[in-house]
């Protein structure tokens, strides 16, 4: 007879949450791959397959409320990766990413932006997972969670156009959007708090990062980590239309930095208030007021040696 107080370790399967639409059509392909790689193994799984947000929020809440899963693969871009961080975050379910998406940043912060799919799946088999910071979102409204940069102004207002066009697609749409935005866009001024330090200060973009890019490989904030407990702001001052455009270039490899219109800091909570509303790892996060905050070790994933 069995003790009372023994319990039977439950098995826990794996859950593959799938954005079909993410690199053309590729994300399903990445994700038969790595399916058969788990059946080859002999591992049991899950595949979330659904072609609306909302139906593919409903099944992965379902799924989660079982409890018979312990490791989450989101295969698509970073979107769905911020979407499935919603439920992960402070769970102890481990999330990793097979990235098919247009920017991929996250799999780019933890190293597994350019492995294919066995070396991934050999990643997530046969390593221990570790725990790295998020940042946490609060608004009048609502909490979310985000991993990769917050940003604000200019290129919040990029990210909300380019999300409106039908076409082009993939990074096309994006330099579209910001030639759109460059021709009307004015400085916000904002409140701010920077932890105890407060100030007013109009700007062309207020970004707050726990890793070092976005867009697609844009080092925004060169040397951010997501496990220092800390995030890394800049914030750019009024400039011309025309020295933005010779700012946003530098960003791709990190030298924009030493800019005289460019200022620093370093935080762990972040308190802004302005007219116009913030985006992060690519979606819309709230208007503001936010505040946020970096929360440490609040995520399980794997990162690539």
């Amino acid at each position: 007879m069995r003790h009372p107080s023994i319990r039977l370790k439950k098995f826990k399967m794996w859950l593959l949450v799938l954005n079909e639409s993410a690199g053309k059509g590729k994300a399903l392909h990445l994700a038969n791959q790595f399916s058969q790689l788990l059946s080859n193994s002999k591992q049991e799984f899950t595949l979330i397959h659904e072609t609306s947000y909302e139906k593919t929020i409903e099944k992965l809440k379902a799924s989660l409320s079982t409890n018979s899963y312990k490791k989450v693969i989101a295969i698509g871009g970073d979107g769905l990766v911020n979407l499935c961080l919603q439920y992960l975050a402070q769970s102890g379910l481990v999330l990793g990413v097979i990235p098919a998406g247009t920017g991929n940043d996250f799999a780019r912060a933890v190293g597994v932006n350019k492995m294919s799919v066995a070396e991934i799946f050999n990643l997530y088999t046969k390593s221990d997972p570790a725990e790295i910071d998020l940042g946490l979102v609060k608004s009048e409204s609502s909490q979310k969670w985000f991993v990769q940069v917050l940003s604000t102004g200019f290129d919040a207002e990029v990210n909300s156009r380019a999300n409106k066009i039908k076409w082009p697609r993939g990074k096309s749409k994006y330099t579209l959007a910001t030639v759109k935005t460059l021709a009307r866009f004015k400085p916000i001024k904002y409140e701010i708090e920077i932890d105890t330090h407060k100030f007013d200060q109009s700007a062309m973009l207020f970004t707050i990062a726990n890793g070092e890019t976005y867009g697609g490989g844009m080092r925004i904030c060169p040397g951010a980590s997501n496990s220092d407990g800390y995030f890394e702001i800049l914030l750019v001052r009024p400039v011309s239309r025309l020295v933005l455009l010779t700012i946003f270039p530098k960003v791709f490899k990190g030298n924009h930095i030493p800019h005289k219109k460019i200022d620093t800091y370093r935080a762990k909570v972040v308190k802004i208030s302005a007219p116009t509303s913030s985006y992060a790892d690519g979606e819309y996060v709230a208007n503001l007021p936010i505040t946020v905050t970096n929360v440490g070790k609040a995520l399980s994933t794997w990162l690539a040696p």
